[in-house]
């Protein structure tokens, strides 16, 4: 969550803008990255070399990222439903980009974010799970109740 919060305050300190007027908008840029290129450059101490992906001027990309129960559609770029015999697919490539004036689309579901694939956690004084970490707003050609269950 840590990591979250730097992303908000470096956007509130660059534009003025108070923290809590801050939302992100979740965009799904439909490219994966090889987590194993990553992970080669972590254990040789170097730094990951990634000109495919430049940083973005305002908020953060994520990586890493894994599906549960659903898989996602790069054609369409929506959530979808899971593909027969793949229980966790990779997640592609998401920018989190803090907005101010970010208002979600009506296509968007609440998907949440949690630490590890276990769900389960100690309650915090929130009403979360101490294993939650934020929603993403995804978008979603299906209702929300189709996600729910």
């Amino acid at each position: 969550q840590g990591f979250i919060t730097g992303a908000l305050q470096n956007f509130a300190r660059k534009y003025d803008v108070p923290i809590d007027a801050l939302k992100f908008r979740f965009e799904v840029m439909g490219h994966y990255r090889a987590q194993e290129d990553v992970a080669a450059a972590e254990r040789a101490d170097t730094e990951f070399d990634d000109q495919e992906y430049p940083k973005p001027d305002d908020g953060v990309l994520v990586h890493g990222l894994y599906m549960d129960s659903a898989s996602w559609n790069v054609e369409e770029n929506v959530l979808a439903d899971a593909r027969t015999g793949d229980m966790n697919p990779p997640m592609p490539i998401m920018h989190l980009l803090p907005d101010p004036e970010y208002e979600a689309e009506e296509d968007r579901y609440d998907c949440p974010l949690y630490k590890t694939s276990e769900r389960a956690g100690t309650l915090s004084t929130t009403g979360h799970s101490t294993n939650f970490v934020i929603k993403c707003l995804l978008p979603s050609n299906m209702d929300s109740d189709h996600w729910i269950g």
